[in-house]
């Protein structure tokens, strides 16, 4: 048992000191955006956000995760395919990539105008969907990397986009500063592009080194592999488009209702920028642990189902549920005592510490609903892990179409509070009903 557990707590580990490392510099680099660019602009460059990841959710998401699971279950089995998963895999990705980015690239007046009624982020349009094709070469080689439960390389990846990406911005900043020209969200956006750029590079070099070994796998193995791909890739990507798209729409329509509310334009943006821009990262820092543990163990439930260690499988759901809680609610205590100096004192925005107070309770939820997904996609269970978040997003846009307009920005906050509840616990719920299943 110890053998096949500690890849999952050492990696973990690793993944944890990264995150630490990389939100630290990310929250500061919130900071220094909210001040740099102010509210308002902030709230435009997260604005044009949701189309960058409905680009990665199209192209990537479903793809990263299957390669992480397959490689799990051929490095197992030691039928040496584990690099055919990883070149198809980039194969089908770069190529939905295109699908996704022409159109975009070529209609990009359109999507600022019709459908983020902001003519004025169409300049962030660019940067953003030429990140789409480089964040998809990221994913496939860290999936490959994830199922061998080696998490070095995706680590050293990470700390240098995110080095990169903020060093290149402050960069811009001291020179237009120095120069006597404005400094836009344009170059935050195009931190974001050089960041991807530094990266990938680095993703290449070491595509490069096993390009050999690739090339030289049995053509009969292409049919099955890419069935075996497109098997788990196709749900999951149906699956996290949609609700990409949702989050989407929710990003879109909550600036619309607050209008509709009573405020002005710029108001709501600058709600929108607060609550996007300061008070979410900072309610997610502290989410670094979870998503580490969950990343580890999709493969090592993939391995645990193969080989028919069920008890491994139910200590994980019993272990992570009472770890997810315990932490989860210390973060909440933390954020709900500190939250007017943390508004006060970080950010320089009151509002921002009364928006953390109120999201300080989806801690130990976003804890739970992290791992508990993470432990039914590793089974197979991709269509539960749909049906969970279905429901957690479409109670958000109840709350964003008939709450805003009425009780305002408070009424979103529960709702996300509301759907994070719900959508944790009916994963929990399912793993259990599973488990009592293969005991029965």
């Amino acid at each position: 048992m110890r053998k096949n557990t500690h890849p999952v707590y050492s990696g973990a580990l690793l993944l944890t000191i990264t995150g630490l490392f990389c939100r630290l510099l990310g929250f500061y680099y919130k900071i220094f955006l909210s001040r740099a660019i102010g509210a308002k602009e902030l709230g435009l460059y997260q604005l044009a956000m949701p189309l960058l990841a409905v680009g990665i959710a199209f192209a990537n998401s479903g793809i990263h995760t299957a390669i992480s699971r397959f490689v799990a279950k051929s490095s197992s089995a030691k039928d040496g395919r584990e690099k055919s998963y990883l070149a198809m895999g980039m194969c089908l990705s770069l190529a939905l990539s295109a699908v996704f980015c022409i159109p975009c690239l070529l209609f990009a007046d359109s999507i600022a105008a019709g459908l983020f009624h902001e003519p004025s982020i169409k300049t962030l349009l660019y940067p953003l969907i030429l990140c789409i094709p480089l964040e998809c070469i990221h994913g496939c080689i860290n999936g490959y990397y994830y199922g061998l439960q080696k998490s070095k390389i995706p680590s050293i990846g990470q700390c240098i986009e995110q080095v990169v990406r903020i060093g290149s911005v402050m960069g811009i900043y001291y020179i237009t500063i120095h120069s006597g020209l404005p400094f836009t969200k344009f170059h935050a956006m195009l931190g974001l592009l050089l960041g991807e750029i530094a990266a990938t590079f680095y993703y290449l070099n070491l595509l490069s080194l096993s390009q050999k070994q690739i090339r030289q796998k049995p053509s009969a193995q292409v049919n099955t592999t890419c069935k075996d791909l497109l098997s788990m890739a196709c749900p999951l990507t149906a699956t996290r488009l949609l609700l990409t798209v949702l989050h989407g729409i929710e990003n879109i329509m909550i600036p619309l209702c607050l209008v509709r509310f009573g405020l002005t334009n710029t108001q709501s943006l600058s709600i929108y920028g607060i609550y996007s821009g300061m008070a979410l990262p900072m309610i997610f820092f502290p989410t670094v642990l979870s998503n580490s543990i969950a990343v580890m163990l999709l493969p090592s439930i993939s391995r645990a189902k193969e080989e028919g260690r069920n008890y491994y499988i139910r200590h994980s759901i019993t272990v992570g549920f009472f770890l997810c809680m315990f932490l989860g609610f210390l973060c909440s205590f933390f954020f709900y005592f500190f939250s007017p100096l943390i508004g006060q004192k970080i950010f320089a925005n009151e509002v921002a510490g009364i928006y953390i107070r109120t999201l300080s309770w989806l801690c130990p939820f976003l804890f739970l609903g992290t791992t508990m997904n993470s432990i039914l996609n590793g089974l197979g269970n991709v269509k539960d892990t749909f049906f969970n978040s279905m429901t957690g997003a479409l109670i958000r846009l109840a709350f964003i179409f008939f709450g805003i307009p009425l009780y305002g920005f408070r009424a979103f906050l529960l709702g996300v509070l509301c759907s994070q509840v719900v959508s944790a616990f009916m994963a929990y719920l399912r793993l259990l009903s599973i488990t009592c299943k293969k005991n029965a």
